[in-house]
């Protein structure tokens, strides 16, 4: 499938390796998704009051852009909400 690429999730899966930096921590790679998806959902947004004011007659484009939002916003959601369990375990780990 030649579009498969363009539709992969930011952060989903191995990098490339030319893609992976030394010392990069599970922080920035956090920080980095949270910027691609504010970024995705500015975009969405953008795209949706230009459908909406008569701007943007391509309801296509607005409706992938939507929903890859929408995607990468769950995603961060799950990886926010598997972070605090794994955080929770830990405090209840008996020393």
């Amino acid at each position: 499938m030649a579009g498969s690429a363009s539709l992969r999730l930011p952060g989903a899966g191995a990098p490339p390796p030319s893609q992976v930096k030394e010392g990069e921590g599970f922080g920035q790679l956090l920080s980095n998704l949270l910027g691609t998806t504010n970024d995705m959902q500015i975009r969405a947004g953008e795209q949706s009051q230009a459908m909406l004011s008569g701007e943007s007659k391509n309801i296509h484009e607005t409706m992938i852009a939507l929903e890859k939002a929408n995607i990468s916003f769950r995603f961060l959601s799950q990886v926010r909400n598997k972070a605090l369990e794994a955080y929770r375990e830990i405090q209840r780990m008996q020393m």
